[in-house]
């Protein structure tokens, strides 16, 4: 794996970011005007981040970790993952609740079949194959399979890439009626980025908030980003302090430019909802969102230089 060479600015915008934005949030801060002042240049906006979704699961098997390698060799600043529990209370790496037979397959001899992860120990998970084939909505031309590949832990996923300049955008799942107690599912995960010192470099995302207050109770360095929150409200801010969160993501017909420009100025970094096309990149760019998630990182990449909203990375 080439290791990343993120540039130091995006590096210095997040982490100046991450000590800002929930000071802004619990001192109350509003949004701001979007007319500057008058003789007032408005400051100028970071590079757009791209988030590999599942790792790009349109070239490579979502979740594994060749595709997590691919996205590192492309620069992608954001490993974006789904994270589950297993029987025995380990977190592994996995978007739906049952292991999927669409692209995960068990071993010969093994005696297993796809079932939910909940009801499998971590060794079981380990005896399915889930890169030699992909989720029909991502099995196109541009797919490379890779037999063999294994559902990996968050350990593994973040003491493969401690050592680069990759970002981490995780995501708790919680099957509904699941025996899963979100307190205990975040100390999990705090101690896993504890252990890889990785605080300032995780983002945990979720539609079951939950968690999220459970992680901000233990561990309030780690950023916390809200899914769903149109579906509940359209005061973002207002939603986003009630968690004390200080991200969030939104599609393109869910806030404008403006929108975004408030958000930001309160210290909340905005990233888009999943677009793989450049019609809805440019939707994205055009709102001024933070990071643009997507199935095809490379794609998206090769747009964003482009359009001149990509820098300091060279090949």
């Amino acid at each position: 794996m080439r290791k990343i060479t993120q540039s130091r600015a995006c590096r210095r915008h997040l982490t100046a970011g991450l000590a800002a934005a929930a000071a802004l949030l619990a001192a109350g801060h509003g949004f701001a005007r979007d007319d500057a002042g008058a003789g007032q240049a408005a400051p100028a906006a970071p590079p757009i981040m791209v988030i590999a979704h599942r790792g790009g699961a349109m070239v490579r098997p979502e979740n594994t970790m060749p595709a997590f390698r691919h996205a590192a060799d492309l620069h992608a600043e954001y490993l974006e993952f789904d994270m589950e529990m297993t029987a025995d209370d380990r977190v592994v790496i996995h978007h739906d609740a049952n292991i999927n037979p669409d692209f995960c397959t068990p071993d010969a001899g093994s005696g297993l079949v796809p079932g939910p992860i909940r009801a499998l120990t971590f060794a079981q998970t380990q005896k399915f194959d889930c890169g030699s084939g992909a989720r029909p909505a991502y099995a196109g031309a541009r797919h490379v399979a890779v037999p063999g590949a294994r559902i990996p832990t968050l350990d593994e996923v973040l003491r493969t890439f401690r050592g680069s300049d990759a970002r981490f955008f995780a995501e708790t799942k919680i099957p509904r009626g699941a025996d899963i107690d979100p307190v205990k599912f975040a100390t999990l995960i705090d101690a896993a980025v504890r252990e890889h010192g990785l605080e300032d470099r995780l983002v945990l995302q979720s539609f079951d908030f939950r968690t999220i207050d459970a992680l901000h109770a233990i561990n309030p360095r780690i950023r916390t980003c809200l899914l769903g929150v149109p579906q509940q409200t359209r005061d973002y801010l207002a939603m986003l302090r009630q968690h004390h969160a200080t991200c969030i993501v939104l599609d393109h017909d869910e806030i404008d430019a403006a929108g975004v420009r408030r958000l930001r100025a309160a210290g909340v970094l905005v990233f888009s909802g999943v677009a793989d096309k450049p019609e809805d990149w440019r939707a994205y760019a055009d709102r001024g969102v933070d990071a643009i998630f997507t199935n095809d990182p490379e794609g998206l990449i090769g747009f964003l230089r482009q359009a001149g909203l990509r820098a300091g990375t060279q090949d």
